[in-house]
């Protein structure tokens, strides 16, 4: 006998989750929902510490996935193969809800027939644990608020849509996306080109409890660089989701390659110019274009803050232009990222699911 069908399923995807994953689910059993209404689907993704006996504690199902670690992307698939829910809600191992979120998200679904998915933004919280971490999740609130009204920007974060509709677009590019980076703006983009529309929340906020570092940042400025401009197409995905971190990045480095551009001309001619003055010269262009940022960082945390970050935004700014044209060079050279052999043969013959059998540990 199958089971009655939910008004809601929450799918929270862990790898490695377990100092956050108990907050985490308690947040969202304290969601403002009917007991009986919703569910609860931890994917646990190969984790070597407690995170599916922590995710046991809480969820109705535990996906435990065996073999290679797969990705974010698979393992939400794998989540929403299992529910039960008329919509389905997919929430990171490190977001926390409010618990009004899940609640709204359903009422903006149910008021207009042709949202196909709804998702929060980042909460601006100053409890972050340091200051690259507080940098981080301003400079995504300020992508949010400034350009992702109206567009294709689905959160990865927290973000929720029906089940016929996620069916309808394929669900998440499993094999491109094999870590997390912009599965869900990928997503979001293919529900937009699809009819459907998709709706960042600017009033929806979610905490996320991951801490940063430089480094950290720079590695998924430079993942979510790459892929931009190697498979994701740069100025297609530019045009759907502003919003995006690298986009807020790169908006101003067209200004400052055409000024170091001319300044390194003319200091071939001009004896008394120097590349220091350059550098001085770029440097200030550089930050008068970013001044709607500064701007939204002084507002939101004071002008000492904005001039600390200065330095940090700048050192961001370059990994994703430097990433940015190592994209443009593999596509060029190498092409878009394609799946193994085994995936594609599957994916050639039609199954709608994969694996299309269960692999033994």
């Amino acid at each position: 006998m199958s089971l009655p069908q939910l008004r809601l399923s929450v799918i929270v995807p862990a790898r490695n989750a377990a100092s956050t994953l108990g907050t985490v689910l308690t947040a969202v059993r304290a969601s403002q929902l009917p007991p009986n209404s919703y569910e609860i689907i931890v994917v646990d993704d190969c984790s070597g510490d407690a995170s599916a006996a922590i995710g046991a504690r809480y969820a109705d199902v535990v996906v435990r996935l065996n073999g290679r670690v797969a990705g974010p992307a698979y393992a939400r698939n794998r989540g929403a193969e299992v529910a039960r829910g008329e919509v389905i809600a997919f929430v990171d191992a490190d977001v926390i809800v409010a618990p009004d979120t899940l609640p709204r998200m359903l009422a903006a679904l149910d008021t207009s027939p042709t949202l196909g998915g709804v998702s929060a933004s980042h909460d601006d919280e100053k409890e972050a644990p340091n200051f690259v971490t507080e940098y981080w999740n301003l400079l995504l609130r300020f992508g949010e608020e400034r350009y992702a009204a109206g567009r294709a920007h689905f959160a990865s974060g927290c973000g929720a849509v029906r089940r016929e509709v996620l069916e309808s677009v394929g669900k998440y590019d499993e094999w491109r996306f094999a870590t997390g980076c912009l599965e869900s703006l990928e997503l979001g983009r293919r529900l937009h080109e699809a009819g459907h529309d998709v709706l960042l929340d600017p009033a929806l906020k979610v905490s996320h409890l991951t801490r940063w570092t430089l480094g950290s940042v720079c590695r998924e400025v430079w993942s979510r660089s790459v892929l931009l401009a190697r498979s994701l197409g740069y100025q297609r995905t530019r045009a759907l989701i502003p919003g995006e971190v690298v986009f807020t990045l790169s908006r101003a480095l067209t200004p400052i390659v055409a000024i170091g551009a001319t300044l390194s001309l003319a200091a071939a001619f001009l004896p008394g110019l120097y590349v220091s003055s350059e550098t001085a010269v770029a440097l200030a262009v550089l930050l008068l274009a970013n001044h709607s940022m500064h701007g939204f960082f002084a507002k939101s945390r004071g002008v000492g803050f904005a001039v600390a970050a200065a330095p940090i935004h700048l050192c961001v700014q370059g990994v994703s232009a430097v990433a940015l044209c190592a994209g443009w060079i593999l596509r060029d050279a190498v092409g878009d990222i394609v799946p193994d052999a085994t995936t594609q043969a599957y994916s050639e013959v039609g199954l709608q699911t994969w694996p299309p059998i269960p692999r033994r540990p």
